[in-house]
C-alpha cells in the first residue's frame, strides 16, 4: 500500500470513529442519542404539592406542627410577607396562624365563642368565618357573617363594617348576604364582596361601592337559592379588583369602576383551558395574584387550581377533576374539597383542601 493511500485510509477510519463517538455522547443542540425505543424523554415542568399542616379528612382543633395540627373547615387563607399563613377556621370560630416553621397557634377566637364578639384575643368571638386577608401593616381582616372584622397583631378584634341585606327579607335568607370574599389593596383599603356587590372600606371607615349594590329592595327578586355562596376576590396594589362571578366567569374591576370580563362564559359552567371567553370554570371561590400580574383561581366545581395570565390565557396548574383523596408529590396531584387560596407572590401557592393546608410550588 502506498504512503498516500495509507494516510487516506487512516484519516477515513479516524473520522468514522469520531462520528461514532459523537453519536454515543449526544450533542447540545442535536437529537443524537435521544430518540428510539427506550430513550429517555425530558421531564415536563410540573407543580409539586406538599402538606403544610392538618389532615385532609380529619377535622379537629389542635395547635401543633405540621400533620399533627387539626382544623375545622378552614374557609379562607392569607399570607404575610414573613412567610406566615393565617386561616379563617370556620367550625372552630377562630383565627389560626401557621408560622413559617410549621407551628400552628390560635391568635383569636374559640369554639366556645361562636358569635361575633369584639375584644381582646381571649374574649373575642367569630360567628361564621368565610374569608381572610392580610395587610402589609400586620393586621388581618376577615368576613364573619355580615360583619367585617379587623384583627390587630396582638389579637384584638373589632368590627369595622356591617353588610346590609334587603328591605324585605326573611331570617333564612340572611346568609345570602354574608361576606364571601375579602382583600386589601395597595392603599390599605379593605375590599369586601358578597352576593350582591363589591365595596371598598377606606382606612377612615368610608364605604364606596365598586360594583353591584349595597342593599336589595326585596330578596324575592333573587331567583334560585338564597344560601351562602363563596366568592373569589383579589386586589392589586393599584386598586384593581378581581372577582369570581357565581356563574362561571372571572372579572376585573378597574379603579375607575369599569368592569371587564376576563375569562369564562356566564352561565357556561364547565372545564376548558384556553383564551378568555373560550375558557370554562365551575364556581371560582378564591383568587390570588402574583408579582407578575398572573391570577390564580380555585375552581371548586372542578377541584382545580387555574391560572389566568395578564393576556387572559387560562391554564390548569394543579388538581384532578373528580378526585376524592388528597394526592401530594409531583403535579397535577389531587385537591378534593378545595377552599381558600393564597400565595407568596413569588411562585408558591397555599391552598385549603378539606382540613389540610397544601403548599403548591409552581414550576
Amino acid at each position: 500500500m502506498s504512503t498516500k493511500i495509507a494516510r487516506s485510509f487512516a484519516a477515513g477510519l479516524l473520522a468514522t470513529l469520531l462520528a461514532a463517538l459523537c453519536a454515543a455522547c449526544g450533542g447540545g443542540g442535536g437529537s443524537a442519542g435521544t430518540t428510539g425505543p427506550g430513550a429517555a424523554s425530558p421531564s415536563p415542568r410540573v407543580a409539586t404539592l406538599a402538606l403544610v399542616a392538618g389532615s385532609a379528612m380529619e377535622a379537629g382543633n389542635i395547635d401543633a406542627s405540621g400533620a399533627a395540627a387539626r382544623f375545622g373547615h378552614p374557609a379562607g387563607i392569607a399570607a404575610d410577607s414573613a412567610g406566615n399563613l393565617y386561616l379563617a377556621d370556620r367550625d372552630n370560630c377562630s383565627i389560626r396562624k401557621i408560622a413559617a416553621s410549621g407551628a400552628v397557634s390560635t391568635i383569636a377566637g374559640s369554639p366556645l365563642r361562636c358569635q361575633s364578639i369584639d375584644g381582646a384575643a381571649g374574649v373575642a368571638g367569630f360567628g361564621f368565618l368565610t374569608a381572610i386577608a392580610a395587610s402589609s401593616d400586620g393586621r388581618l381582616y376577615a368576613t364573619d357573617g355580615l360583619s367585617v372584622r379587623e384583627i390587630d397583631p396582638a389579637g384584638n378584634v373589632r368590627t369595622i363594617a356591617t353588610l346590609d341585606t334587603a328591605t324585605v327579607v326573611g331570617v333564612s335568607d340572611i346568609p345570602y348576604f354574608y361576606g364571601s370574599g375579602i382583600a386589601v389593596d395597595g392603599f390599605a383599603n379593605v375590599v369586601v364582596a358578597n352576593a350582591v356587590g363589591i365595596r371598598k372600606i377606606s382606612a377612615t371607615g368610608a364605604i364606596t361601592m365598586l360594583d353591584g349594590v349595597a342593599r336589595l329592595d326585596n330578596i324575592a327578586t333573587v331567583l334560585g337559592s338564597h344560601a351562602f355562596q363563596q366568592r373569589g376576590l383579589a386586589a392589586a396594589k393599584d386598586g384593581t379588583v378581581y372577582a369570581g362571578e357565581f356563574a362561571s366567569t372571572v372579572s376585573r374591576v378597574e379603579p375607575s369602576g369599569t368592569k371587564i370580563a376576563l375569562a369564562g362564559l356566564s352561565g357556561g359552567a364547565g372545564y376548558a383551558d384556553g383564551l378568555a371567553g373560550a375558557a370554562r370554570f365551575d364556581h371560582v371561590i378564591a383568587l390570588t395574584l402574583d408579582a407578575g400580574g398572573n391570577l390564580y383561581a380555585v375552581d371548586a366545581g372542578n377541584n382545580l387550581i387555574r391560572k389566568i395570565t395578564p393576556d387572559r390565557v387560562v391554564s390548569t396548574v394543579a388538581g384532578t377533576i373528580g378526585a376524592a383523596a388528597l394526592q401530594l408529590g409531583n403535579g397535577p396531584g389531587a385537591l378534593p374539597a378545595l377552599g381558600g387560596l393564597t400565595g407568596d407572590g413569588k411562585g408558591t401557592l397555599y391552598a385549603i383542601s378539606g382540613n389540610a393546608i397544601v403548599k403548591i410550588t409552581l414550576p
